[in-house]
């Protein structure tokens, strides 16, 4: 399976990632296409996810809110990963925001975990969401 066993810390999943929520720059630099930034949101399957047992929405490299494994994200052009132990990171399109949690102690928690969804509870009630 692809994208096991990644390594990183939050800034590092941050400039990454981000990428995806400014609408395909990083500076002055185009990374992304506007056609590909619209595959992501593009659903490829909706379903139970044969490996993690969850029900999620695919696009093309994401899962797309809103998810039934993940019911706190907001809806929209809103798409997220997250990793075995809580962490997790979500790229909203719309308000222009990344939000990237990766914790030092592993928690039970397959996309997300209730620190990631803290944090990001915390995120959206500062944005007025």
């Amino acid at each position: 399976m692809g994208a096991l066993n990644g390594h990183g810390n939050a800034k590092g999943v941050l400039d990454v990632m981000r990428v995806v929520s400014l609408g395909g720059q990083a500076g002055d630099v185009r990374l992304l296409s506007e056609k590909t930034l619209d595959l992501v949101f593009d659903v490829q399957a909706d379903g139970v996810d044969l490996v993690l047992g969850v029900p999620l929405r695919f696009g093309i490299g994401f899962g797309l809110a809103p998810s039934g494994a993940v019911p706190y994200l907001p809806g929209g052009r809103t798409c997220f990963w997250g990793g075995w132990g809580g962490s997790m990171i979500v790229m909203d399109t719309d308000r222009r925001v990344t939000t990237s949690y990766v914790m030092n102690r592993m928690a039970p928690g397959i996309v997300g975990s209730p620190r990631a969804e803290a944090y990001l509870a915390a995120v959206y009630a500062a944005l007025g969401r």
